[in-house]
């Protein structure tokens, strides 16, 4: 499986518009997903405007997961997503995450605020992706496709291999 991690700034959050027309709409934090997305936007910059001075609001996170070799379903990808999260320590930032399931492919969008909830700003020169965020992100979808149970392919190899 090939896996490619892009981040870019973004100076307002109309992405999420555009995102919530072409993809599925996946989880949020610190969000009602339920919400229209004209007011997730505007709940994204009422915590935005916590620090006024900022011009890069948010960061937009793009992952593909290209050659993948077992069918993933949307809570696979949602135990992804949370265990890289996590890894990568911005839980605590409000975010919303797209999917984009294809037979081979995965694309997870994810826009991410800058500000927190206790109006803490992430540090824009955080943007771009280390070798620790793709070791995150390696581990993350280790435990998933590895593990039998979210791995249909290997339970049906199993299985015919243990019938006589």
């Amino acid at each position: 499986m090939k896996m490619t991690i892009e981040e870019l700034k973004i100076d307002d959050f109309e992405l999420i518009q555009t995102l919530s027309q072409e993809k599925i709409l996946a989880k949020g934090s610190f969000i009602d997903i339920n919400l229209p997305p004209e007011q997730i936007i505007q709940e994204f910059q009422a915590l935005s405007q916590a620090r006024p001075k900022l011009r890069s609001l948010g960061i937009y996170s793009i992952i593909s997961l290209r050659n993948v070799y077992i069918r993933l379903n949307h809570e696979s990808c949602l135990k992804i997503v949370d265990q890289y999260i996590h890894g990568i320590g911005w839980h605590d930032l409000q975010y919303i995450c797209f999917f984009d399931i294809q037979p081979s492919s995965i694309y997870i969008h994810i826009v991410f605020n800058r500000v927190t909830p206790l109006s803490k700003v992430i540090d824009i020169k955080c943007v771009g992706a280390t070798w620790q965020q793709y070791e995150v992100l390696r581990q993350s979808c280790s435990m998933i496709i590895d593990n039998p149970i979210n791995n249909q392919y290997l339970q049906r190899q199993c299985c015919n291999c243990c019938s006589n």
